[in-house]
């Protein structure tokens, strides 16, 4: 009798648990090129995505409805793990501990190469050092250089102030790891509410420096936030020791695919779609011809040639050839 017992229990909880798995996915219930989702997305990209989903939801002849969530790339990635929503647009992949709970939720992550983006470093027009070199900028990150006279004798604007958008961005956790490459921190360095406030922020300090997504200041698509702010002005970076004119550059798509400018992330969309819902769709969009169109002129670099358009299988530099990053 116990025996018979045991066996019922067991029936019953495996049934659970099917039922449970099938009552979850029954709330998803759009197809490729219908339905309503939700999507998680990095701040940085809200005008990009905007764009994207309008010519989607036009592409399906306004069968599909996305609505995003613009957030930092934590609480992204924490969204789609906790099922809220099954595509997150970050600028890292998930960590075995993040996959391990789509696991526990008996789903999987996907992870699909879209675009690059360059990272610039944005300073006031009346601070005239607008060229640094990659070596400089890490020894302004770790507090080595604390001040423009390090950089400039002639400068007279003091402390550099160092600004990011927050503290959980994608863009502080790029600079942490692969700039600084140290947990010891400059401590003239100030995460904010956005980049909005860092913009603003930066146009009333002179002696500030900025770190902000490049599409917030280029592209045609969107705001071109640099347009509205006068005041201040893209710096040139290089890979050299010695940085000039000649050797140093701007954050833009061609120097970014050349492998000229040195700071740029690849952009991805993890998907849990279990079975190719609405979220898989949107995803295909953005990785065909009209999707990677938007990417270009929104001031990312897009992971398919001009020419041919072939999505580039390889996830890794633009180019196909090994990095050649700060050591």
């Amino acid at each position: 009798m116990k025996r018979v017992a045991s066996v019922l229990m067991v029936m019953l909880l495996v049934c659970g648990l099917s039922c449970k798995k099938k009552d979850r996915q029954s709330q998803w219930n759009d197809t490729l090129k219908t339905g309503i989702i939700r999507i998680a997305a990095d701040a940085d990209f809200s005008h990009w995505i905007d764009t994207e989903i309008a010519s989607f939801e036009a592409y399906s002849d306004y069968q599909a409805a996305l609505f995003p969530t613009y957030t930092d790339e934590e609480d992204a990635i924490r969204l789609l793990t906790d099922d809220s929503v099954r595509v997150a647009i970050v600028t890292r992949d998930l960590a075995t501990s993040e996959r391990a709970k789509l696991t526990a939720r008996h789903l999987d992550a996907k992870k699909h190469l879209v675009a690059f983006d360059g990272i610039a470093v944005v300073t006031n027009r009346e601070n005239s050092d607008s060229i640094l070199s990659l070596a400089t900028l890490q020894k302004i990150l770790t507090g080595e250089i604390t001040d423009w006279s390090q950089i400039n004798p002639k400068s007279k604007l003091g402390t550099i102030r160092v600004l990011f958008d927050n503290k959980k961005s994608g863009i502080w956790r790029y600079a942490v790891d692969s700039i600084a490459r140290t947990k010891t921190l400059s401590p003239n360095i100030y995460p904010l509410n956005g980049a909005t406030e860092l913009l603003e922020k930066i146009e009333q300090m002179p002696n500030a420096l900025g770190f902000v997504s490049a599409n917030l200041v280029s592209g045609e698509v969107g705001t071109p936030r640099l347009r509205r702010h006068a005041t201040l002005r893209l710096t040139r970076l290089s890979r050299s020791e010695s940085a000039t004119l000649a050797n140093s550059y701007l954050p833009f798509a061609g120097d970014i695919q050349a492998e000229n400018y040195p700071l740029w992330r690849p952009v991805y969309l993890i998907l849990s779609d279990p079975r190719m819902g609405l979220s898989s769709g949107f995803s295909i969009f953005i990785a065909q011809a009209v999707g990677q169109k938007i990417i270009l002129k929104s001031g990312f670099l897009p992971v398919t040639d001009s020419h041919i358009m072939d999505v580039l299988i390889k996830e890794e530099y633009p180019t196909g050839k090994k990095s050649t990053k700060m050591k």
